[in-house]
């Protein structure tokens, strides 16, 4: 589990809003609205249901897309909801996924919903959250923020910190990993932890890591997040609503199938038959899954997934355990091994040829990256040799990570240890790094940056040195 630090919601929740002139919204279609504050600009896109009445309110459904295609997403969460009366909203404005960048991209979302707010009429129980990527990042840390948030739904990602448990036990939460996503593993841990308070807590996978599920799906699974609101707070729904979604939710199960998502589709069925017990008949759904389980797709997929799994949770027991036994250790001997393994997970992730081996793969290399950077999140300070063990960790999963290369500088030189300090400046520069003012700036570095190697490494490779 990530053990991140404190999300610090600043001055934008109380700052003033002033809006841009002429902006309309209008029924039935995706409309573009700016929003500004005292210190930012941003743009949104808003969907009103065509018999929104103002004096009546409705559900709201906000979502966060990484790229900031928000009209995009808008439109594929309006075609999910199948004509139900929910305020669409996402941002047209990038969102980044580095972990710094939490608190700027929960802020950015705070001040759009409370324009959103401010505009249109918003049923406060029925307020519902959706993130892909760095914006299911966001949409779980404003779920730690934000009371009584009716429904969360991640797609590939999550942020997760042991001092938001209490608030987490409270919450609606249904995940989509990808099967080869590298978040797989720490989206896994999170559902566990997640079922354990509520067991409507669900994880599901998809075929398509990195990208919105279709919308069929997304209708399937909002719908669970509303029948488990519903369940919560004793909301009536009419037995006419009831038929609707069901139909719906079958329709959807159906389009799993088609695109292969054997499991997915086997596991959400009995997960709804759970929710729609007693509210219409089940003998749909029931033949729906009893024709399902017996067909060869299905026997198939099943095998296949479970001999894999047993491979894999083996060879995750063998990374987990050397990873962990190595950091703790700083066993820079076994750097090579590392190295070795590292790039031999690199190479089956681009080969297509064999799709479970790239699955795992994918997975492994994200499960060191989400455990070194655990490590480096919670120890900030002394360690030093476990520090720079992980930092160079870090350069051998991904080669331009940059603030690794500095994060070793660094702790080297608070080591005395110039020659590892010089390696991996040189290193640093062999990758294309060129803030020159940078190289400069290293904390713990006043020493080494005036010695006449380390200038002399630079200055080869940019063309000057400042000593």
């Amino acid at each position: 589990m990530r053990k991140f630090l404190s999300l610090v919601i600043v001055s934008i929740l109380f700052s003033s809003l002033s809006f841009a002139q002429n902006q309309t919204l209008i029924k039935g279609m995706v409309s573009e609205i700016e929003v500004t504050t005292d210190s930012t600009s941003l743009n949104y896109s808003i969907y009103i249901p065509q018999n929104f009445i103002a004096t009546k309110p409705v559900k709201g459904l906000f979502i966060f897309d990484p790229n900031g295609d928000g009209m995009r997403a808008s439109r594929l969460f309006v075609s999910a909801i199948a004509g139900e009366d929910y305020v669409v909203v996402s941002n047209n404005f990038k969102m980044s996924n580095n972990l710094d960048s939490l608190d700027y991209n929960a802020n950015n979302a705070i001040t759009i919903m409370r324009d959103v707010f401010a505009k249109v009429a918003l049923e406060p129980s029925q307020i519902y959250i959706a993130g892909l990527g760095a914006g299911a990042k966001a949409t779980s840390a404003l779920s730690y923020l934000l009371k009584n948030t009716a429904g969360i739904l991640l797609v590939d990602d999550v942020y997760f910190a042991d001092q938001y448990i209490a608030q987490s036990r409270k919450n609606n939460v249904i995940g989509v990993v990808g099967k080869s996503s590298p978040n797989y593993y720490q989206m896994a841990d999170y559902f566990r932890m997640m079922k354990s308070f509520n067991s409507s807590n669900e994880l599901y996978t998809y075929s398509n890591s990195g990208e919105w599920p279709g919308a069929s799906f997304i209708g399937v699974l909002l719908n669970r997040l509303n029948h488990i609101q519903v369940d919560n707070i004793n909301l009536k729904i009419s037995d006419t609503l009831w038929e609707k979604r069901y139909q719906n939710d079958l329709n959807g199960l159906k389009s799993l199938v088609l695109n292969k998502e054997y499991l997915t589709a086997y596991d959400l069925s009995l997960d709804l038959k759970r929710d729609y017990r007693r509210k219409v008949d089940l003998d749909a759904i029931k033949n729906f899954y009893k024709s399902l389980r017996k067909t060869e797709s299905y026997k198939t997929a099943k095998r296949l997934d479970r001999s894999g799994n047993l491979e894999e949770l083996l060879l995750l027991d063998d990374i987990e355990y050397f990873l962990e036994s190595d950091i703790v250790a700083a066993n820079f001997e076994n750097l090579g091994y590392w190295d070795s393994r590292i790039n031999e997970f690199k190479n089956a992730s681009n080969d297509s040829d064999k799709p479970n081996e790239q699955k795992v793969a994918k997975r492994m290399l994200g499960y060191i990256d989400y455990t070194v950077e655990d490590f480096l999140t919670l120890n900030k300070v002394s360690l030093l040799a476990q520090r720079i063990f992980g930092n160079v960790l870090m350069t051998m999963l991904d080669s331009k990570d940059y603030q690794a290369y500095l994060n070793i500088i660094s702790l080297s030189a608070q080591d005395n240890d110039d020659n590892t300090a010089y390696f991996y400046l040189e290193e640093l520069l062999k990758q294309g790094f060129t803030d020159y003012d940078a190289l400069y700036e290293i904390p713990q570095t006043t020493t080494l940056k005036i010695k006449p190697i380390y200038n002399q490494l630079i200055k080869s490779y940019l063309g000057k040195a400042k000593f």
